[in-house]
């Protein structure tokens, strides 16, 4: 069973013209082992692709705040708690499917980082290869979770969502 802190839903923020997703999600939890706060950001894009990103609330200001290592050793009950707020969305939408970037730390390259490897390791353990087909790209630690159901809906949903996120992130070229 996995064990994740309790999370509450905020809010939902509505893209506008030079907004680049359709919509973002803020949800929030606290950590009763380190009393620190995080806040979940779900990003929805075309396609039902959503991706996650979470950081400590006291960071919500800081540019690097998805670099930055808060070394509290609370990593798998906080992305546990991420998985959780994914596997609802994935529960209410059927067609979903959902991506990680592995940010790299402050001195690391984006090449395979650490966030990466981590990722990797809990998303292969929780989410099933039954309803979701797993990729990865060691090279620019990202990881996507693509709806098999979509998929023989859209055969070309994995090349579609690459080409967005190029679009919007040169990173990705």
């Amino acid at each position: 069973m996995m064990s994740y802190y309790p999370y509450r839903f905020v809010m939902n923020y509505k893209g506008g013209v030079d907004d680049p997703y359709a919509q973002k999600t803020l949800y929030t939890f606290n950590s009763p082992r380190s009393h620190q706060g995080y806040m979940v950001w779900v990003e929805e894009y075309e396609h039902h692709f959503y991706a996650i990103k979470f950081h400590l609330r006291k960071d919500k200001n800081n540019k690097d705040r998805y670099s930055v290592m808060t070394g509290l050793g609370e990593a798998r009950p906080v992305i546990n708690t991420c998985i959780r707020i994914m596997l609802d969305i994935a529960n209410r939408d059927e067609l979903s499917s959902f991506g990680f970037i592995g940010a790299s730390m402050l001195q690391e390259t984006t090449i395979n980082t650490k966030r990466f490897r981590v990722y990797r390791r809990i998303m292969a353990t929780y989410v099933s290869e039954e309803h979701f087909e797993h990729r990865f790209n060691i090279k620019k630690s990202t990881y996507i979770l693509l709806r098999r159901k979509a998929m023989k809906e859209n055969p070309n949903l994995e090349y579609q969502i690459q080409e967005r996120f190029i679009q919007l992130y040169p990173y990705f070229e």
